[in-house]
């Protein structure tokens, strides 16, 4: 929801971002099954504007979007496993119809709060929306995002408009698309959305005002929401305003902001999510300071104790940022601005500020932080924790999380550039404990099953 900057994404690791290609197999077609990113030079099949009736996307076609595509009046969107999305040509538009200021977008995708999504891959066969470039023009930004609305409970007294989306074409006119989310419908369901990964998403459409890689605004407990991966994104990975929507196996990897960003209410409860920092990645930052965190969460943006007061319940979650000191993060953790808080059997390492705790409200006394392995290298918590936390403020973080590998074979958990092209989940995997973090011996055949793609730098073959 914060600003990030771009001062560095011409230069956000080029060769580093490179997205696995597509295999060509002995017939001569691509195999897009687990592979994704161009260069997507032809226009198999380019969608603009609305879709206003229910439509289905198959793979053996690489889907463009122009522009900002709306989903709406009432339609459903079904997508096929295999299926690869992407951004086509930017279509200009208007935030303010009085000015004169153009933005130019491509590569977005809306579901509005009357429509519906179906969204289902398989473990071998994720839907991928992603960059047309080809390797070495690969960056933050390429692709817009995934936004989905809804009509589930938010703490603001009216629907609200989501962030991001332009209201106006370029000649200033209305382009008469309801992008408000929220109301009062706890179980509201708006499709489902697995196996599917987004990469180098994210828009800056005024300050504060941006797309991430999946926003979720409203959007009731009745989605079904699991095992998604949001992969080098301008900004946050996953961002909930609002809502009661529950998800499990999220995975956020080098990403520019927040991993996790909750807002307005949001209430629902989220098991078995990572998020990984990456050196090479864009951070964005609030003046000088750093404001990249792997949670962030406010009640509202002006700190009121308007209810429902925003609660997400978080557990098994493996947060971390660098295997070294650096001035690039902030916080594992940031509670602020009266948010409540749940998080327990989780890992949280490699910040120089474990957890972060805001004045205001519940979120001040952290007794909702329960059961957690918490590193910082400056401060694991200036707060007082429950004695069910184990806090660590050592300079070799590796050591006290315990994750990677096996102790015969122990493997990095962080992660970098060096060890891109041989990540993989078995890096989170806790050596001894077996109850805390994302990835544990019990649930590891739901991470390794081929739907997550930590190695972007395949080429054709």
């Amino acid at each position: 929801m914060k600003q990030f900057t771009k001062q560095a994404l011409a230069i956000v690791a080029i060769a580093a971002f490179a997205v696995a290609g597509c295999k060509k197999g002995a017939d001569g077609n691509f195999d897009r099954s687990n592979g994704a990113g161009g260069p997507f030079d032809g226009a198999d099949s380019v969608i603009t504007g609305n879709i206003t009736a229910s439509r289905t996307l198959s793979p053996g076609k690489v889907y463009k979007l122009n522009g900002v595509v709306y989903v709406t009046g009432g339609a459903k969107l079904t997508i096929k496993p295999g299926t690869v999305i992407t951004r086509g040509e930017t279509v200009n538009y208007k935030v303010d119809p009085a000015t004169s200021v153009i933005n130019a977008i491509a590569g977005v995708l809306v579901i509005t709060k009357d429509a519906t999504i179906d969204a289902v891959g398989t473990p071998t066969q994720p839907i991928v929306f992603t960059t047309p470039n080809d390797i070495g023009s690969r960056v933050a930004g390429d692709f817009g995002g995934v936004i989905i609305l809804g009509e589930s409970t938010t703490n603001k007294p009216t629907d609200q408009i989501i962030e991001g989306l332009p209201r106006y074409d370029a000649n200033g006119i209305s382009l008469g698309v309801d992008i408000t989310y929220g109301g009062s419908i706890p179980a509201d369901n708006s499709g489902r959305f697995r196996y599917v990964r987004i990469e180098y998403a994210g828009y800056k459409l005024a300050e504060n005002n941006e797309i991430n890689g999946l926003t979720l605004g409203g959007v009731g407990s009745d989605t079904q929401l699991d095992h998604v991966q949001v992969s080098w994104g301008a900004d946050d990975a996953f961002e909930f305003f609002g809502g009661t929507v529950n998800a499990s196996y999220l995975a956020a990897v080098g990403n520019d902001d927040d991993d996790f960003d909750t807002d307005f209410g949001y209430s629902g409860s989220i098991q078995y999510a990572f998020g990984l920092k990456d050196p090479s990645s864009t951070h964005s930052s609030s003046g000088t300071v750093s404001d990249s965190n792997g949670i962030e969460s406010d009640n509202d943006g002006t700190g009121s104790s308007a209810p429902p007061r925003t609660k997400p319940v978080y557990s098994n979650f493996t947060l971390l940022g660098y295997a070294a000191q650096t001035t690039s993060l902030r916080s594992g953790n940031r509670w602020r601005r009266n948010t409540d808080l749940s998080i327990s059997n989780s890992i949280i390492a490699g910040y120089n500020t474990g957890a972060e705790f805001e004045a205001g409200g519940p979120a001040a006394s952290a007794t909702g932080f329960v059961n957690n392995k918490l590193h910082g290298y400056t401060v694991a918590s200036a707060t007082t924790l429950p004695t069910s936390n184990s806090l660590s403020t050592a300079a070799d973080a590796t050591s006290f999380i315990d994750l990677g590998g096996t102790t015969a074979n122990p493997l990095s958990p962080f992660y970098s550039s060096a060890v891109r092209g041989t990540y993989t989940v078995r890096n989170l995997l806790a050596r001894t404990d077996n109850t805390k973090g994302a990835v544990i011996v019990s649930n590891l055949s739901n991470w390794n099953s081929g739907w997550l793609n930590f190695n972007f730098q395949e080429s054709y073959d």
